[in-house]
């Protein structure tokens, strides 16, 4: 007398152990694909949040620039005292030496007077300085640099002129220009990236 079969073959469980597995696999493809894809994201956001950060402080130390005539007195024990005009922005861009933009702003803290502020790019990275604030001249200068920004592999700055509109600031210098226009190129991780600043108008700045 034949009884009837009880359970799974032992080929019908190999069968279901393999269709797991295939499973398995693919679950564990899925998500270590969106695991990427998250932490790229991740780095992403970071670096344009790095770049954001350094180009709003260089946009408030602009717009933080002295609004009032700035006169440098110098004073020599054989001569009179002699008077010179400051600008509150002066930049430079030329291949040779590179960025350099130099802003006399208001200090951080209202009726602690004036301070220098410097940016420049040295090698692949974007510098700031700012020096102690003092309600007098003459005002100390701005050292003792921090890198704000790293791999940037190119920046250009173009001026705005009333006549002329736009224009290529390269091998020259500015003092209180109307606009600024920055372009930066930046090598991260993800690949090349590009940014552009425009600042301005800024009016007259004495």
């Amino acid at each position: 007398m034949n009884t009837s079969q009880q359970g799974f073959t032992l080929i019908e469980v190999m069968v279901a152990i393999m269709l797991m597995a295939v499973v398995s696999l693919i679950a564990w493809r899925g998500l270590d694909s969106v695991t990427r894809a998250d932490q790229h994201l991740q780095a992403s956001s970071e670096q344009t949040e790095v770049l954001l950060r350094a180009l709003n402080q260089m946009q408030r130390d602009i717009s933080l620039r002295a609004s009032v005539e700035l006169v440098a007195t110098d004073v020599s024990q054989d001569e009179a005292p002699k008077t010179e005009g400051l600008a509150a922005v002066t930049v430079r861009s030329s291949d040779s030496k590179g960025f350099r933009l130099d802003v006399i702003r208001s200090a951080p803290t209202a009726g602690d007077g004036l301070q220098r502020v410097r940016w420049w790019l040295k090698g692949d990275s974007l510098y700031r300085a700012a020096a102690p604030t003092r309600d007098r001249y003459p005002l100390p200068a701005a050292k003792d640099g921090v890198v704000v920004l790293t791999g940037v592999s190119d920046l250009q700055v173009r001026v705005w002129d009333a006549d002329k509109g736009w224009r290529q600031l390269s091998g020259n210098r500015r003092e209180d220009p109307l606009g600024l226009e920055i372009s930066l190129v930046r090598q991260t991780p993800q690949g090349v990236e590009k940014y552009r600043q425009v600042v301005g108008p800024l009016g007259s700045m004495n």
